[in-house]
């Protein structure tokens, strides 16, 4: 594995070993993270992310460092150039046990990897995706946190795996679609777009509302409200977002066609003006 890491001002190789066994975010999951596009040495949307991550440090008590959380994405932005960029916060080291000890000091890490997640032929053919057997919970207080705990993520991009399909669809405990395991989720219904809202129980994604303001923009009307999975058998085309995909043609669920199982015309007219990565 590749690529480069700076960890609380300290900047070397990944294959380094940075931390103590105690770190709550090894432990516990305790911390919070973005994932973005570098182009020419400029992270993509980064205030955007910025402005989440500080959100989330905010909502866990995490008393992070925006300083230091912006030194460490300008040296490795400017080392990477292009690729992908991580950012992670925790709170640190802390003695054993749930309970945050006062005076533990967050770690704060950032990864560059100067590669392309996605292949450009991906957009071409677009992905397959599953429906999860277990439901997202809106109630949770996690859902609009982008947290390192990714287990629930995880599981549903086993069983997608498992199914032969590229990402995981979780619907939530009303049986109304919400996200995917790594993405949000539109629906192209009559000329209009389609996208469940933030409280179907989803993490209101970057490249969501980037897309969202793109196409109202471009004269596309949008809807935000509760969509079930039966409209997948009805919608003309469907698209995934997220920070590292940009937008991603759906193409089936479960085996079965997304309108005529190949990318649509707003996908692709969306995906051309939006100018990613």
């Amino acid at each position: 594995m590749s690529g480069i890491a700076w960890v609380n001002g300290e900047i070397g190789d990944l294959a380094n070993r940075w931390f103590g066994v105690l770190e709550r975010g090894f432990i516990y999951g305790d911390g919070v993270f973005e994932t973005l596009r570098l182009r020419d040495g400029f992270p993509q949307d980064w205030d955007d992310h910025l402005r989440r991550l500080c959100q989330g440090c905010l909502a866990l008590k995490i008393p992070y460092s925006r300083d230091d959380v912006e030194a460490g994405v300008a040296e490795v932005a400017a080392r990477i150039g292009n690729g992908v960029l991580r950012v992670t916060v925790t709170r640190g080291e802390s003695p054993r046990g749930l309970l945050p000890y006062p005076d533990s000091r967050p770690t704060v890490v950032v990864v560059g990897q100067g590669e392309d997640p996605y292949p450009g032929d991906l957009y071409e053919r677009g992905i397959h995706a599953c429906l999860i057997s277990f439901p997202r919970n809106p109630h949770s207080p996690l859902v609009r946190i982008k947290s390192l705990n990714c287990l629930e993520n995880i599981l549903g991009r086993m069983e997608a795996a498992a199914a032969g399909a590229q990402e995981g669809l979780f619907c939530n405990i009303w049986g109304e679609v919400a996200e995917g395991t790594t993405s949000n989720v539109f629906f192209v219904i009559k000329e209009r777009i389609v996208t469940p809202s933030p409280d179907s129980g989803l993490l209101s994604g970057i490249m969501r509302a980037r897309v969202i303001f793109l196409a109202k923009e471009l004269g596309i009307p949008v809807t935000e409200g509760r969509v079930l999975p039966g409209e997948f058998l009805r919608v003309q085309e469907a698209f995934l977002t997220n920070s590292l995909m940009g937008i991603m043609p759906l193409v089936s669920v479960d085996g079965r066609k997304v309108g005529k199982g190949i990318p649509g015309p707003v996908t692709d007219l969306l995906h051309r003006r939006l100018e990613f990565p």
